[in-house]
């Protein structure tokens, strides 16, 4: 007996068997060894004719036990494999970079056409076949269009277009207080604001982390400012929000800022309904020209210029603004001057700052007829972005670049 009580000390006891100290009997001590130690330990342990053992089964029954039980696990891997596999899809979404959103809020459904008006996403889809015509191959009219609402307010949407995996531009449109739908501006290929990047990049510099801030509390919003401001709002928990250029990254005045989100929710609540907006309603055409149907129209290539910084030569700023009216006038600007900067002086703010002319593009009716002309501002430190040349023209100048 005392040999026995010495091996199993042996090795660590079961911690669902009871104490060998509080044994009452032999044939208890005999019963736990034979069940912990066979076969290890049968010569040594023999087993006594006193002892309550089950019979092993026989060899036939143990081949039974083995197949069924095989059987059996199979049908349950069988019957969890989809279970696992949308369990792990889940976590892998869960870890996908953040993607344009109100964070606060959440990450699923960002790709739900639910996120724009139909009429939206009609007017998106004609602006994208009207791109197409520029010249074959550019995929416009075959591409993806994700939606993203731009707060304050919602009255604009931006547009990403994919296909598969590969950029093709983004879009920007906005509804005016007459609930009418205007192409604010586009681009082409992998330029685009709102990257999730350069927001990164832009928090870095002011030592914060974004999934850190959303954890605590903290939202992240897309917000649109007419005429042309494309900008993050970051709530941080506990301090005041952070305004950040969609753009180029830079910090934005928080005043400001402050100012136009409560400027733009006042115009919304004067706004029509953006959901009552009928697709026959939606126009193209600046309000002083006739009405012409979107589907008639198709674009020119696209005439770009060479890229540079307007701060490595601020010589501009003292000199006259070019007296520019269409893009002809402009051409022959770029003919003579070779670098053009635009600038909305007080409301630069509102642009990204003083951004280099580097391009445009004109849209024609099916007579040839110029309808809408496009001009390129950006593009060096800062997204390329088509804008509205009569945008342009009413809130700032043109400057030419002097050597």
């Amino acid at each position: 007996m005392t040999a026995k009580v010495v091996f199993i000390h042996e090795w660590q006891p079961d911690r669902l068997q009871q104490p060998l100290h509080n044994l009452s009997s032999k044939m208890e001590l005999e019963t736990i060894t034979q069940r912990k130690w066979s076969p290890f330990c049968q010569d040594m342990y023999p087993r006594k004719v006193g002892v309550s053992m089950k019979r092993p089964f026989h060899k036939g029954w143990n081949v039974i036990r083995r197949i069924t039980g095989i059987v059996m696990c199979f049908l349950c891997i069988i019957t969890l494999l989809p279970i696992l596999q949308a369990e792990g899809a889940g976590i892998q979404n869960a870890y996908r970079p953040v993607l344009p959103t109100t964070l606060a809020t959440s990450t699923a459904g960002l790709h739900s056409d639910t996120l724009a008006p139909d009429a939206v996403q009609q007017f998106a889809r004609e602006q994208a076949i009207i791109l197409s015509t520029e010249h074959e191959g550019n995929h416009w009219d075959h591409a993806q269009l994700d939606f993203y609402p731009l707060g304050p307010g919602t009255r604009s949407w931006l547009v990403y277009a994919n296909v598969g995996e590969s950029p093709v531009g983004y879009m920007i449109i906005s509804a005016n207080e007459q609930g009418q739908l205007q192409l604010s501006e586009y681009g082409q290929g992998e330029q685009r604001p709102y990257n999730i990047s350069l927001l990164d990049q832009a928090l870095d510099r002011q030592q914060l982390d974004l999934k850190k801030m959303i954890n605590d509390g903290g939202g992240l919003q897309l917000r649109y400012a007419p005429p042309l401001l494309a900008y993050w709002k970051v709530e941080r928990p506990n301090d005041d929000a952070i305004y950040i250029d969609a753009t180029n990254g830079d910090t934005l005045p928080t005043g400001i800022l402050d100012a136009l989100d409560t400027d733009s929710r006042q115009a919304t609540s004067r706004m029509k309904f953006i959901r009552s907006i009928s697709v026959q309603a939606v126009v193209m055409t600046p309000e002083d020209s006739p009405q012409v149907s979107s589907l008639s129209l198709s674009v020119d290539s696209m005439d770009l210029q060479p890229l540079f910084d307007p701060a490595d030569n601020l010589l501009w700023i003292t000199s006259k603004a070019l007296s520019i009216n269409g893009v002809k006038t402009l051409n022959q600007q770029w003919k003579e001057h070779k670098k053009i900067v635009f600038s909305a002086d007080e409301k630069n703010v509102l642009y990204g700052g003083a951004l280099p002319v580097s391009g445009y593009q004109i849209w024609r009716d099916d007579r040839g007829t110029v309808q809408k002309q496009y001009v390129a501002i950006g593009g060096n430190t800062s997204v390329r972005r088509f804008v509205p040349l009569q945008t342009l023209l009413r809130d700032g100048h043109f400057y030419a670049v002097k050597p």
